[in-house]
């Protein structure tokens, strides 16, 4: 048996056919306008078309809709009182008559959501660009869920709830909705020390964490502006917005989007947040300073209490590869390599030797490889002892 959501759906869409359409009107046919229009205004919120519009601005086009729906409705169907003259059997002859205009004026209630459902879309849609990801970052994307590595907890009004997808967000979410007369607007994200997570905020940009990070975020973005807070290490894949600048705050400033795809950086072992501008055009502006422009290829490096940034040409691979699942290195120490490492394994390292520490590395990691070939892979290159034991790592000539 079809549901009412689906035969909805279809009708919506244009694909019912006549067995199904019979099923549609059977089960009108039993409803109040009022029960109608709640089935059609939770068609809306769902639909897929109406996907990359703001939830606020959902609900208010929904009030608008029904708004019109019930004002047509008075129009036309004025309340009087019936008048009996006596016909009971002239009454009873209308009855069909009526049943088949009311079945009607209530499908011409779904076309209405239709005409306004295609309307919305391709406005909304002509206005915001989603971002579109490359198959090497869906491959990572996929490699992060296969590996158990996508996981995070988000805080919804003070309570914790780990989640491994964007849909348990999601869940999680309607259940506190559901239960709070007084949700907060704003959640964050989460990430272990050995863990990263990738999501999508309401305008449809995608934003990939990195171990260790938190994302602040509103669930609905409002205003002339779409603004975000962020303490660690994330990925950017911005959905362009032409009305509304997309605005990432750091501890050391701000950084301003003019449509792009960048990098940033908050964990620096000095304090300062690093930028990369992977391609089209940002700002940054410093605490206490102006906004600077960055260009493709750029690296920025805001200092705590310094009002300018310092700005270079660089290779960006190094800070971006993580985005798609590899750690790259150029020349770091092997005291640097093996922090990243035991954040991402989860593990302490222990040097038996100081002067080990300062040995030079370059290559490539594979981060969803496990811990034992990669430290293979290290000791091959090093030709130093590493042991793995539990917790920890240990590491001798």
């Amino acid at each position: 048996m079809h549901t009412l959501k689906t035969l909805l759906r279809k009708y919506m869409q244009g694909r019912l056919n006549g067995e199904e359409l019979d099923a549609l009107r059977q089960q009108v046919d039993t409803m109040s306008d009022q029960e109608l229009r709640s089935h059609l205004g939770q068609l809306w919120m769902e639909t897929s078309e109406t996907a990359a519009i703001p939830e606020a601005l959902k609900q208010q086009m929904l009030d608008s809709i029904n708004q019109r729906i019930q004002a047509q409705s008075t129009r036309h169907n004025p309340s009087q009182p019936a008048k009996d003259n006596g016909q009971g059997s002239e009454a009873a002859t209308q009855k069909p008559k009526a049943k088949v205009h009311r079945i009607k004026r209530m499908l011409r209630i779904a076309a209405v959501f239709l005409c306004i459902l295609v309307g919305t879309a391709m406005w909304f849609n002509s206005r915001v660009e989603r971002p579109k990801l490359s198959g090497e970052v869906m491959a990572a994307i996929q490699r992060a869920e296969q590996s158990g590595k996508n996981q995070a907890v988000v805080t919804i009004d003070g309570q914790p709830v780990s989640v491994s997808s964007e849909e348990a967000i999601a869940k999680a979410q309607a259940v506190n909705t559901h239960h709070s007369t007084t949700a907060s607007q704003e959640r964050t994200v989460t990430t272990h020390h050995d863990s990263e997570f990738w999501m999508t905020l309401e305008d449809g940009t995608r934003v990939h964490l990195n171990y260790g990070t938190q994302l602040t975020y509103p669930i609905h973005f409002s205003g002339d502006t779409r603004e975000v807070e962020l303490q660690g290490e994330a990925y950017f894949f911005v959905a362009k917005d032409k009305s509304r600048p997309f605005i990432v705050h750091t501890p050391n400033g701000d950084v301003r989007q003019y449509g792009t795809e960048f990098n940033i950086n908050t964990r620096d072992e000095i304090g300062a947040t690093r930028v990369v501008l992977v391609n089209g055009s940002i700002g940054i502006t410093p605490r206490g300073g102006a906004e600077s422009m960055m260009r493709p290829n750029d690296m920025a490096i805001l200092q705590p209490g310094e009002p300018e940034p310092v700005i270079s040409q660089v290779d960006i691979m190094p800070y971006i590869a993580w985005n798609t699942g590899t750690f790259m290195f150029d020349d770091c120490t092997l005291e640097q390599l093996m922090r990243v490492l035991g954040h991402w394994y989860n593990k302490r390292v222990e040097f038996n030797d100081d002067a080990i520490r300062e040995m030079r590395f370059t290559g490539e990691i594979d981060k969803y490889e496990s811990i034992l070939p990669t430290m293979k892979a290290i000791h091959k290159v090093t030709g130093l002892r590493i042991e793995v034991r539990g917790k920890e790592i240990i590491i001798s000539e």
